[in-house]
């Protein structure tokens, strides 16, 4: 029972690690865009 709760437990984690990772890939191209805008805005 203790292993199979593990597994549970790591397989919630990667998924986990995978939303955080998609949501730091979408802010840093938000941010990208924001830069860039910016930067047209401003020169």
């Amino acid at each position: 029972m203790g292993k199979n709760r593990k597994k549970s437990i790591t397989k919630h984690e990667e998924e986990h690690a995978k939303k955080v990772v998609k949501i730091l890939f979408v802010s840093l191209i938000i941010l990208g865009l924001f830069l860039m805008v910016a930067y047209s805005l401003l020169s």
